[in-house]
Parts: structure tokens; C-alpha cells; sequence
């Protein structure tokens, strides 16, 4: 049996090439392609070299989270993927959005706040506080993250395969804005979707470091440990409000999102291929 080196350049370049191609001719993968990478430093090697060979902008990062199974081992319980410009789509909630996912891949519904960022370059390194996150929070948005990836069952696969695929992030809804954010108890709402007629919810978000401000300091320490700054005006889809909802989710799929008191949106999914 010949062993493979997933701390590889060879390694990272043959993996995020074969994503890279299932997204670009919306090729459904059976499972992951390859052997998994065993490192989370390798797996972001991967993610940063796809997003390298991306002809968009980053305006934004998907906030999840790491199973339970792998959180000890990896000494990490979130994880991030990049949002580009043209995958984000802003509604009033008016009329009703088409959302791109993979037909013959995997995909989810999740119901998120997205807040906008402010200047995070002057924040420490690790140990950020809360206070500080509010501090940088610029505006606060009710949205969505489409997740879906060219991987079937991705999420059972693990999640050092959905970071390696951009976080499995295929779109972006960015609502209402949550005016006057800083009065308003963020954590005091009842968001629900329905899904083609099922109702989950309603749940309330969760608060602090736990839910949205946990998020955000997370995705700002990352890139902090890897040399970088986020930009102002940077997007945090801030994870999963209601859950993530994968449950014969495909192709003509319809959801309606609600924020109690906040505003709500609507979409269907198609066929991004």
C-alpha cells in the first residue's frame, strides 16, 4: 500500500484541484477525493489554495462548527469558509430569492445573523472580549448561509472535508438590517423557517460567546494565528440559528425565514449546474 503525504505540496494542489473541478462542472463526488488531511493546518492549505485560483472577491466568511467527535483531537469547535461577492444576494424580503446549490451533491439551510465589520486590526491576538467584539461590529443583518457542496453526505464525511471545500458556503442572503442593533437583545428573538410546509422553530439564538459573538472572535483570533486582517466592511455569517436543516433538501425546495419583529425573506432552491 503506497502511503500518502497529506502534509504535501503535491498532496494540497492534487485535492483542492479535484473540488475546485466538481464545483466547476457541478459534478457530484460520492465521497471525499482522496484521503482526508489529518492536520486542521493542512486542511485550510487546501481551502487557501482553492480560493487562490478563484477569479472573485472575498467579502465575507461562514462561521461552523466541528462535530463533537473531532473537537478534543483538533483542540477546535468552529470553523470558517469564505463568502465571494457573487454568491451574496441582499433582499428586502419582497419577492423571493433563487439559491444555486450542488443537484447531485449535498446541501442545507441555515438561518444566521451576518454582521458587518468594523476595523479588528488594533484587537489581541487571542482572548478577545466581548465588549471588544461589539466594539467592531459595525451593523447587523437577519440572513442565510446556503450551504452545499459537489460532496454527497459531506457533513458525515467529517469536518475536515467541509473546510477544505470553502466551509461548503454556496451563497449568502443578507436581509433586513437590524436597526439600532446595540438596543436591541439580539438573543430575545424567535427566528423559525419553514421548509416546503414543515416548520422549525421558533428558537431563540444563541447568546455570547456560545451563538454570534463567539463567532465573530473566533473568525478574528483564525485569522489573527495565520498572519492576517480582516478588511472593514468584512462579512460573519454567524452560525446556525434553527439548526442545520439537510432533510431531503434539494433542488425546488422552498423556505421562508422569520425574525420575529426583525423582517423575514423567502427562496427556492436551483440547480447551480
Amino acid at each position: 500500500m503506497t502511503l500518502i503525504d497529506t502534509q504535501s505540496d503535491s498532496y494540497i494542489a492534487e485535492i483542492s484541484d479535484k473540488l475546485l473541478e466538481a464545483r466547476k462542472t457541478s459534478t457530484g463526488l460520492p465521497d471525499f477525493p482522496g484521503e482526508l488531511p489529518t492536520t486542521l493546518e493542512t486542511a485550510y492549505k487546501i481551502q487557501d489554495r482553492s480560493i487562490s485560483k478563484i477569479d472573485d472577491k472575498i467579502v465575507g466568511w461562514k462561521i461552523g462548527g466541528i462535530t463533537p467527535d473531532l473537537q478534543e483531537k483538533l483542540n477546535a469547535v468552529r470553523l470558517c469558509g469564505p463568502i465571494f461577492e457573487k454568491m451574496v444576494k441582499y433582499t428586502d424580503g419582497s419577492e423571493r430569492l433563487l439559491m444555486p446549490v450542488f443537484k447531485d451533491g449535498y446541501s442545507a439551510y441555515e438561518v444566521e445573523y451576518v454582521m458587518e465589520l468594523g476595523d479588528t486590526s488594533h484587537l489581541p491576538a487571542t482572548g478577545i472580549t466581548e465588549e471588544q467584539i461589539r466594539s467592531v461590529i459595525k451593523r447587523v443583518f437577519i440572513g442565510f448561509e446556503m450551504a452545499s457542496s459537489p460532496i454527497q453526505d459531506v457533513n458525515n464525511v467529517g469536518s475536515m472535508a467541509v473546510i477544505c471545500d470553502f466551509g461548503i458556503n454556496e451563497g449568502c442572503i443578507i436581509g433586513p438590517e437590524v436597526k439600532d442593533w446595540k438596543n436591541v437583545d439580539l438573543f430575545d428573538v424567535d427566528v423559525s423557517i419553514t421548509i416546503d410546509g414543515k416548520l422549525f422553530g421558533p428558537v431563540k439564538p444563541n447568546s455570547g460567546f456560545v451563538g454570534a459573538y463567539g463567532a465573530v472572535k473566533f473568525l478574528i483570533e483564525h485569522m489573527k494565528a495565520q498572519g492576517k486582517e480582516l478588511p472593514e466592511g468584512t462579512m460573519a455569517s454567524t452560525g446556525a440559528i434553527t439548526g442545520v436543516h439537510d432533510e431531503n433538501v434539494g433542488v425546488g425546495s422552498k423556505a421562508e425565514v422569520t425574525f420575529a419583529g426583525l423582517g423575514g425573506f423567502s427562496m427556492e432552491l436551483v440547480s447551480n449546474g
